[in-house]
């Protein structure tokens, strides 16, 4: 009986010990702590950490073709450490030395943000449903589902890692969630999210059984917000027995600028209380705590309401009056872009300055949530975090969560898009053909000759993405009607309006006829409803190609969970300008992971870093220059008596990072 007791605790033990220090889903577990009990290495050692290996699946996005990097962190089985490729693999390696065990691949996209471990198989997020391979085979494991295939059939994707939770599996579709039995697959429930999307993460609570989760805005900058039944940019609580909501806490009230709520919700309970808590992130930089059983908000004394402007010049876009704005826990982002504050601090460089006030002269910045419209545009920061999608650490050793942030300027443009697909073959002939009957075609010629190069056939304009840089052409569609009209005035204002664009020598009896030419056709296509309304975002650059706003554009704040308050906070990488000026603090999308070794490793930084940091404060205690910006959250795992620290090394997607992306997955271990 003894030797029975004896073996029962021995197996509950290393069951205990092992669970506890593995990394089953790709946010550490299920409370998406990104939390590890190991502490083998730690601050007196660290010195000593260094590349055990480095493997290379193969496959390279082309950049030219798809800006995609590699965002699923490994997980790891105790046997085997589980990754990805972007030409849709999952791969088994040897977590001894990075050797390939097996690779299957499955249907694109393959585990856009993780995978999940349990008894013995690996779920992996896709297109067709979540996939389930045998551990050791590397095969679809054929009891699951429809040949190793669980999903509803709607073909939309999943793009987080799935929750398997004793005989059901939760799905995290992209606007909606589905309970399936295991293993037939077959379907409990599907809660449609009424087009609200979730592309960050989920996270589960076992003692409610709730799966907590954040979403994104309804629209692209422009359309219907006021719908019912709206999960828009809100962290949502749901009862995964029955599928039905058990709350909901909304942030941005009608967004139209991209700000959602982003990051797995990090769940957790403080020392020596039994109370569950989730802790919901938003680009905003407000911060949602909910008691799970209650699902009551308990930092509900925190948040106030602040006015905002609710005018829109836009026919049908809802504005709120008032936002909401978060004090405790720290606020980790401020939204509103001072440019008085910026022009003050690149003041000494007169080059500069005349290029942003030229750059910003039809913009408002004054407030934070200013209505869009298209007689000027919108600087703000915010679209990028904040907080994003990797999240934060909960810190359990010091009582903290610590989280990155970014920190750089966005400016957000409306325009008219010629033209509506359903009537600009009509319209657009009739106008066309109008063309012969009047009196003076100089306007249309000028246009031809002298702008269509830039502008385009169709007037359009051109506007980089955030994935190259910030080039502006604007469109010329409607201009008639707008205040940029005023460029057009005289030959002078033109000029300017070109200072920094091809320089276009034109006649004032040109830029009359260009005049007649875009007032009748503005009218005849408004008239006509041939015109469209859209909406981009781009960077703000200044005149050498660096984020206009003053660093750090890139920190990492650390706050208590027993106050709220912040414990410390630090620029996050660094970048060097083309005068050879080191700014501290730069974009970052990769993530952290905190260990019971009071460390913190970052990473995904422009400078190509992996950073150990003191979590007692923030101090930088190791880094290592690796081949790729790391490009999802570290992990760590113990494995024949060592602990390693795996970092995704994929590179950069966006604009500042290297052109130029990866297929490494880096391993470190005290040598």
């Amino acid at each position: 009986m003894f030797k029975f007791i004896f073996l029962l605790i021995f197996f509950l033990t290393k069951f205990s010990y092992s669970y506890s220090n593995s990394w089953f889903t790709s946010a550490a577990d299920y409370d998406s702590s990104k939390y590890s009990n190991l502490n083998y290495i730690t601050k007196d050692n660290i010195k000593n950490l260094d590349t055990a290996w480095v493997y290379n699946n193969g496959h390279v996005s082309d950049r030219t073709k798809s800006i995609s990097n590699n965002q699923s962190t490994p997980i790891f089985t105790g046997n085997s450490l589980i990754v990805t490729s972007l030409d849709n693999f999952v791969i088994a390696l040897n977590p001894e030395n990075g050797k390939e065990k097996w690779r299957i691949k499955l249907k694109s996209p393959t585990a856009k943000r993780g995978m999940t471990f349990f008894d013995g198989n690996i779920f992996v997020p896709s297109l067709e449903g979540v996939f389930v391979i045998n551990e050791h085979s590397g095969i679809l494991n054929n009891t699951f589902g429809k040949f190793g295939l669980i999903g509803t059939g709607d073909k939309e994707i999943s793009l987080v890692p799935p929750i398997v939770f004793k005989d059901k599996i939760y799905i995290i579709y992209k606007t909606f969630l589905s309970s399936h039995e295991l293993p037939s697959g077959k379907l409990n429930w599907k809660l449609d999210l009424n087009r609200a999307r979730v592309w960050s993460g989920i996270s589960f609570d076992k003692e409610t059984e709730s799966l907590v989760f954040v979403t994104s805005n309804l629209v692209n900058l422009l359309g219907n917000t006021k719908i019912q039944n709206d999960f828009s940019n809100s962290v949502i609580v749901v009862d995964s027995l029955t599928g039905k909501l058990r709350c909901k806490f909304k942030d941005t009230i009608h967004d139209h600028w991209d700000l959602d709520m982003v990051g797995n919700p990090i769940l957790l309970k403080k020392k020596n209380q039994t109370e569950k808590l989730a802790y919901a992130f938003s680009k905003t930089g407000n911060t949602f705590v909910i008691e799970l059983k209650s699902c009551k908000l308990k930092n509900s004394d925190s948040i106030k309401k602040i006015k905002t402007s609710n005018e829109s010049a836009i026919k049908g876009e809802i504005y709120s009056d008032y936002q909401i704005e978060v004090s405790n826990p720290v606020n980790l982002m401020n939204l509103k872009y001072n440019l008085e504050e910026y022009l003050s601090y690149i003041s000494k460089d007169k080059i500069n300055l005349e290029y942003v006030k030229h750059r910003t002269r039809n913009t408002k910045s004054d407030s934070s949530y200013i209505p869009l419209s298209l007689n000027y545009d919108v600087i703000m920061l915010g679209l990028h975090g904040g907080p994003e999608w990797p999240g934060g650490t909960h810190d359990k050793l010091n009582n903290q969560i610590v989280i990155p942030t970014n920190h750089y300027p966005w400016i957000v443009r409306i325009y008219y898009n010629c033209c509506s697909k359903k009537k600009v073959s009509e319209v657009k002939r009739k106008f066309d053909l109008s063309l012969r009957n009047l009196t003076n075609l100089k306007g249309f010629y000028t246009y031809q000759k002298k702008c269509k190069s830039c502008h385009g056939k169709r007037k359009n304009g051109f506007y980089e993405p955030e994935f190259t840089g910030d080039k502006y052409i604007p469109s010329l569609n409607g201009i008639s009607t707008l205040k940029k009209f005023e460029s057009l005035k005289d030959v002078n204002s033109f000029n300017y309006a070109h200072k920094y664009s091809s320089k276009i020598k034109i006649n004032e009896s040109e830029l009359n006829s260009l005049r007649k030419y875009f007032t009748k056709r503005d009218n005849y296509l408004l008239e006509n409803d041939v015109y469209r309304i859209d909406g981009r975002w781009q960077l703000l650059l200044d005149k050498n190609g660096n984020f206009a706003s003053i660093p750090p554009h890139g920190k990492i704040t650390a706050f208590s969970i027993i106050n709220g308050k912040k414990n410390w906070q630090i620029p996050f990488g660094q970048k060097k300008y083309k005068d050879n000026k080191i700014i501290n603090g730069d974009m970052n999308f990769g993530g952290l992971l905190s260990t019971k070794g009071n460390l913190i490793f970052a990473t995904g930084t422009t400078d190509k870093k992996v950073v150990a940091i003191d979590a007692l404060n923030g101090k930088k205690l190791w880094n290592k220059q690796i081949e790729f910006a790391g490009s999802s959250p570290p992990m760590t795992y113990y494995y024949k008596g060592e602990q390693y620290i795996i970092i995704n090394s994929s590179g950069g997607r966006y604009y500042g990072y290297e052109n130029k992306l990866g297929d490494a997955i880096y391993a470190f271990k005290l040598l």
